[in-house]
Order: structure tokens, then sequence, then C-alpha cells
């Protein structure tokens, strides 16, 4: 899905800087585009670390950016890009995506288009509502298939995890293109016995202050959920001051991204709809 630099060319000439332009399978602004630049040039010098270290710099270029909910719960099914407001998994998503593609010889906004497509989408195909990875379960598999990362979770000390999925059948009045579409809600009852049939593991509460240690800088951390039926109930990037583990993280509480101001540890443990974490490190 290769998008034409004459594009991003037509953009900057219509100047509209926070109207959405819809072309093909693709929705952005000229804001989003002129963000990406912003940020290429700012860890451009930097885009020789390891890639844990640069998913780093490329989170701090976010911090303060709006949290909002639901930016991608627009009709006609879109790959949207925005870089001016997001939420927890799409701001790891992003920072994964624009980490890959500064580290390319001559980063573009339309190889960052391709990647978002490829860690977003079933296959990287935008094919409605249901072709997109709404549980962060299959996320995490898609994206260890395709060798942007791979989970660690058992490595560092994690336990079996008897995951179940049904939140989205079962809830289907809170998701507009399920509650009037039997053939969509199918669709994601299929997708979501095809994941029960894996095996998990995670890294619970109590265990966490023991395997902490074996958690570095860059790693995703997943944060298991205790809503029946749901896998996963926040996501944010690992992040070591010294001794001290803790993450950043598009956070609903500061309503902002931030790095959090609390331990990873003590944060999980004033959350009772988080059980525990998986972990996924980025290969090199």
């Amino acid at each position: 899905m290769k998008r034409t630099l004459l594009l991003i060319a037509a953009l900057v000439c219509l100047a509209f800087t926070s109207t959405a332009v819809e072309k093909g399978d693709v929705r952005f602004t000229q804001r989003d585009v002129e963000r990406f630049d912003e940020v290429m040039k700012a860890v451009a010098a930097d885009r020789d670390l390891p890639m844990d270290e640069f998913i780093v710099r490329v989170a701090k270029q976010f911090l303060g950016t709006p949290y909002v909910a639901e930016t991608l719960e627009q009709e006609p099914e879109r790959l949207t890009v925005n870089l001016r407001e997001t939420d927890c998994i799409l701001f790891v998503e992003m920072c994964l995506a624009l980490a890959l593609t500064a580290k390319d010889d001559n980063p573009s906004f339309d190889s960052y288009i391709d990647r978002l497509a490829a860690l977003r989408y079933r296959d990287g195909v935008v094919d409605g509502y249901t072709s997109r990875l709404h549980y962060t379960s299959e996320w995490i598999a898609q994206g260890a298939d395709n060798g942007f990362f791979k989970e660690v979770t058992k490595e560092c000390g994690g336990s079996p995890l008897a995951q179940k999925f049904s939140f989205m059948s079962t809830h289907p009045s809170y998701y507009k293109q399920l509650s009037n579409s039997p053939a969509n809600l199918a669709k994601i009852r299929s997708v979501e016995q095809d994941l029960q049939s894996r095996s998990y593991w995670y890294i619970p509460k109590a265990q966490l202050p023991n395997c902490a240690k074996n958690i570095r800088t860059g790693d995703i951390i997943a944060f298991t959920s205790t809503v029946g039926g749901l896998d996963i109930a926040h996501i944010g990037i690992a992040y070591r001051d010294g001794d001290r583990l803790t993450f950043i993280h598009a956070s609903t509480t500061a309503d902002k991204v931030i790095i959090n101001p609390t331990p990873l540890t003590q944060y999980i443990n004033g959350v009772k709809s988080q059980s525990g974490v998986r972990v996924i490190r980025l290969n090199p």
C-alpha cells in the first residue's frame, strides 16, 4: 500500500492544517505530515542507537501529547494516521512505527504509513472494521511473526495465563461497528476463538518485584486485565532511570503522554483492573 510523495506535495499546496484527507484506505492531516518530519529531524542523530534505546528517544518526542480515545472509530474504515493525539496502544504503535522508519536510509511518510498498517491490520491489509487487530494479544502475535519484536514474558519469570477472549462479542453495544452488524460480530467471534486456542504467559502483580529486574528500557509492557474476556487493560514503554523502573505511556489520569511518576510495581498495585504484565522486547 505504497503512497506517493506526490500526495504529500499536493497536501502542502492545499494548506489544510486540520482537515482530514482521505485517499484510498488512508486518512491523515497536513499537520500529521509536518509532525512526522519534525520527529524524524529530532531523532536523526540517534538513529544508530539500539532499537530499545531508540524507541525511548522517539517516545519522549510525544511527552505532553493529549490523550484522546476512539480516534480510529470513524467510518468507513481507513488507516488513520494521527500524530497529534493518541491513546495507549496507538502511542506504542506510533512510536514503534516511527522508530523503524527513522532507521531507514531515507525515512518517508509513505514508509511510516506502510509500517503502521503492518502493525495495526491483519496481514497489513485494511479490509473493514474486523481487519483491525482489536485484541492486543493478536497485535503482539502478528508483530512477532513480522519480526518487529518477540514476547519474553516467560523468560522474565512469568507464569501461565489462562486467558479468555469474549469481551467484544459479549458487549457488541460498546462498538457501533458490531451493534448493527451480525457479519462483523461473527468475524470477531472467530478471532476470539482463534486467540483462545493459543498459550499465554504473564507476570502476576505479586511476582513483579522479583521479576522487574529482567525488564529492560524500551520493552513494551502490556498490563493484563481482570475484566472477563479482555486480555490487555493498558500498555506502555518501559523506562529505567537509574535503578528505578517506570514506563512512558498515554495516561488516562493525566490526559496526556507522560513518564509515569511512580515505579512500575507501585503503579500496578494501585490499579485493581490490572492483574500483571506481559513483556515484549524489540528486535535489534
